[in-house]
């Protein structure tokens, strides 16, 4: 249970990472998110390329025209900059003899010249919308009216956002069109052109804004139109909207803006499915007429000569009056793309439902080579599926989800889900140890938990070594007098203590503890770890045990029972020492003479009143002083007698 609410916790991490990665680091997720979202793009126009190719439909975008003066242009009619009456022949034909519903320019005419007579008078036709380019300066929610000259009028009464600037290139008074928009673009960290402003106002004069250039000659079809900035009803819309009414009020055309107040550029179409003819073309009446009357034209370059060149996510070099013919042409279709204003909460559920799948086929798949596939194979999956939907509503929709998101959380997931894992394993290991280091001592369970010295030790029928070692016996006295006056339960309590005593003293000492034998235990020293003062920590140990158990006097009266003693045998010598047993179940022990002559030692405590007897092996190898020599003692099992000890502070 634990597992499993680590890993649900390590799939949500990774969810709310993912959601929130472009809002923390900024400079590092641009990048990501610009190289998706024109992937999501240039797909999404080969797509459609594909579709319209395959059911025989036209390519072309043909409800309105691009006037290009191109090479061909300027190798006929010469390099730019041209006499302004050149420029108002062009427009002059374009008006009056192609007789085409709008032209909006995409240049400007900054400089005051001697011919512009009669370009002003091309400009002031209420059918020619001039362009202006505005420095931005900032963004704000400013509460205001703001209004266009003549019939135009922009409000903005909700606190949306609007850029702000001033304007730095415009025609000059002389040839000032009646009809003005803005050819601004915003420029992303790498210098691509995926949004536009919908609307700049002026800083000083906020009542003087300017819609883009394709907007004011889009409206300029309608008879008095009104621009208002609202927003929307619908959770599933976007941020805020520019909503073009009519004269009646009637809604013509609706554009959806994101959370900066900005146009997402519709990019749907390469620049061979634009209408575009050569403007020499038409300063010659070379030009198809039927193309040309009742549409809209945009007038702009594609020569380098020109310098209006602009990386966008179709093109690196692209025409800088591209984006606003996409925005012209979604504004006929009714087609722009938008990000929801909920879409972190339907990227949320998404990705919720990708770590659900993730979740149960980690519980389903038990088999070790499959469970190896998981990871690589949700990946994969989860890619390929989100991009599937994601270009779905892109094309089908024109919902634009965030990419990062689904781009960042498989990776993030399977790297939090498995670190989930290594912490699961780390612990259950520990637990493992910890388990076993109660059944086998610490030490011993250190090195069968080492990786593959377990198994070795389970190939092996004999893993032992001969050792010089401190073997040391502790008994209670009376234990059997005990059991039988005293109840089960009273009995376990009291050893558990006694036996926990006996175990600090051993291991504040280093000794290993080899196994509790009814009411004694059995402990060495010098195995499985090196301790050249075996001896010595043995004789410290069973100095604290003697005094722990002495201070269990007030613990045995609360249970009834009167205080426990202990008798204790330490010897030392050549001890056989390592893992004993059956293939099916083995022990860490140590055998030999010494084992049993300190077995035999520990039994001769009470004939000689002492808690802790020595035998001579390890008697030698303490200091003297602190020792009591109590005479030669016959052992059980041995012929010969030997020479005990006890300490000094023991009982005279």
């Amino acid at each position: 249970m634990r597992q499993k609410r680590i890993q649900i916790f390590s799939l949500l991490l990774a969810i709310l990472v993912s959601l929130f990665a472009s809002h923390v680091s900024r400079e590092f997720v641009a990048p990501i998110d610009h190289t998706l979202n024109d992937w999501r793009t240039r797909l999404s126009i080969r797509l459609n390329h594909w579709y319209l190719e395959r059911n025989k439909l036209d390519p072309y975008e043909r409800r309105f025209v691009i006037i290009d003066i191109d090479e061909k242009t300027f190798a006929e009619q010469g390099p730019w900059p041209w006499r302004r009456e050149k420029v108002s022949e062009l427009l002059r034909i374009l008006t009056d003899e192609y007789q085409v519903s709008s032209a909006a320019l995409d240049i400007v005419f900054p400089e005051a010249r001697a011919d512009d007579v009669q370009l002003a008078k091309q400009m002031r036709k209420p059918l020619v919308t001039g362009a202006v380019v505005y420095d931005l300066l900032k963004r704000e929610l400013p509460a205001i009216d703001t209004g266009l000259p003549a019939t135009m009028l922009a409000t903005n009464k909700v606190n949306a956002p609007v850029f702000l600037g001033v304007p730095s290139k415009a025609n000059h008074a002389l040839i000032m069109p009646q009809q003005i928009g803005h050819i601004t673009p915003i420029f992303d960290s790498d210098g691509t052109i995926r949004h536009l402003p919908p609307v700049i106002c002026h800083s000083k004069k906020p009542t003087e804004c300017r819609p883009l250039l394709e907007i004011v000659a889009f409206a300029s079809l309608l008879q008095n139109p009104r621009f208002e900035l609202q927003k929307p009803s619908s959770i599933l819309a976007a941020h805020w909207e520019l909503v073009i009414k009519d004269e009646a009020g009637d809604t013509v055309s609706s554009i959806p803006l994101d959370s900066d107040g900005a146009i997402v550029v519709p990019y749907r179409h390469q620049f061979r499915d634009w209408v575009a003819v050569s403007a020499t073309d038409v300063l010659m009446r070379r030009a198809n007429a039927d193309i040309l009357r009742g549409s809209i034209v945009l007038l702009g370059s594609t020569a380098l000569g020109m310098g209006d060149v602009v990386s966008t996510p179709v093109r690196s070099e692209a025409a800088g009056l591209e984006p606003h013919a996409e925005v012209l042409s979604a504004l006929f279709e009714g087609n722009f793309v938008y990000q929801p204003r909920i879409s972190e909460v339907l990227v949320f559920f998404i990705l919720l439902a990708l770590a659900a799948f993730l979740r149960w086929a980690i519980r389903k798949i038990q088999s070790p080579l499959a469970s190896a596939f998981v990871y690589p194979m949700w990946m994969a999956l989860s890619w390929f599926g989100c991009a599937s939907l994601l270009m779905y509503l892109y094309m089908a929709h024109e919902i634009m989800l965030p990419l990062v998101p689904f781009f960042l959380f498989p990776p993030m997931a399977v790297f939090f889900c498995i670190l989930a894992e290594y912490y699961s394993t780390n612990k259950q290991k520990i637990s493992i140890f910890n388990l076993l280091s109660t059944y086998l001592p610490k030490q011993v369970a250190h090195r069968l938990s080492d990786q593959g010295r377990g198994q070795q030790i389970a190939e092996n029928s004999i893993d032992a070594t001969r050792r010089e070692m401190t073997v040391l016996f502790a008994d209670i006295r009376g234990f059997t007098g005990l059991v039988e006056k005293c109840s089960p339960e009273l009995v376990a309590a009291l050893m558990h203590r006694v036996f926990t005593e006996m175990a600090i003293s051993v291991v504040n000492h280093g000794g290993t503890i080899d196994k509790f034998i009814g009411d004694a235990v059995m402990a060495f020293w010098n195995a499985p770890d090196d301790d050249p003062d075996h001896a010595d920590h043995a004789f410290q140990a069973a100095l604290e045990m003697v005094e722990r158990i002495a201070g269990l006097a007030d613990f045995c009266r609360t249970l009834g029972v009167d205080p426990v003693t202990i008798g204790i045998g330490l010897e030392s010598g050549t001890t056989l020492v390592g893992h004993f047993g059956s293939a099916h179940r083995r022990t860490y022990t140590a055998l030999g003479e010494t084992v049993v002559l300190a077995s035999r030692i520990e039994g001769l405590s009470v004939q000689y009143d002492q808690d802790i007897l020595i035998g001579p092996n390890c008697a030698i190898q303490l200091d003297q002083s602190k020792l009591l020599y109590l005479g030669r003692a016959t052992v059980r099992g041995r012929q010969q007698t030997i020479d005990i000890f006890a300490p000094k502070l023991s009982k005279p």
